[in-house]
């Protein structure tokens, strides 16, 4: 009766740590960056296009956010929000276009 217990325990204790949690070392996560305004991203693409591929990295380590260093988690916000600014910038300028103004 107990042997099944202890089993099914060890099971659990050991199926927590997968393999690819215990590979995740951080190496390939930068945090060297200076902090950019939202007005920077929104006039340099190569240094947004930049930004996003270190937050992609970022959310692909699966660490929780809280756990990021803040420089990183700032540009990421400001990297989304200018790309977002542009998308409307160029909808609005598209509606305008298309109302002749």
């Amino acid at each position: 009766m107990r042997a099944p217990l202890i089993l099914c325990g060890c099971s659990m204790v050991l199926s927590a740590c997968s393999p690819s949690e215990k590979a995740q070392t951080g190496d390939g996560l930068r945090s060297d960056i200076p902090l950019r305004t939202v007005d920077f991203f929104m006039k340099n693409d190569a240094d947004r296009t930049e930004m996003e591929g270190v937050c992609t990295a970022w959310k692909g380590s699966q660490r929780p956010i809280t756990s990021w260093p803040a420089v990183v988690t700032e540009n990421c916000n400001n990297a989304d929000t200018a790309r977002y600014q542009l998308i409307q910038k160029r909808e609005r300028e598209k509606f305008k276009k298309q109302m002749g103004i």
